[in-house]
């Protein structure tokens, strides 16, 4: 999919030369990095949720279990 993004220069050039130095596109480099921001984003979520249930709710029997579905939901890649 092509998606057109502004971004200052100054963010453009580092971009340009990180993507040069690790022998990848721009491109690759970019969604490299949107997708470990959404991974970033879905774990917190996902820690702020556990957070909100403090005190709030008993602990099931399948807690382990709970847990490492959410785990293995926020480490989806596309």
């Amino acid at each position: 999919m092509r998606i057109t993004a502004n971004i200052p220069d100054n963010i453009g050039r580092v971009v340009k030369t990180f993507a040069d130095n690790e022998k990848k596109s721009v491109s690759s480099v970019i969604t490299d990095a949107v997708q470990n921001y959404v991974l970033l984003k879905k774990k917190r979520e996902s820690g702020m949720k556990v957070l909100g249930l403090i005190g709030k709710a008993r602990v099931s029997k399948d807690i382990h279990k709970d847990i490492e579905t959410m785990r293995a939901e926020s480490h989806d890649r596309y």
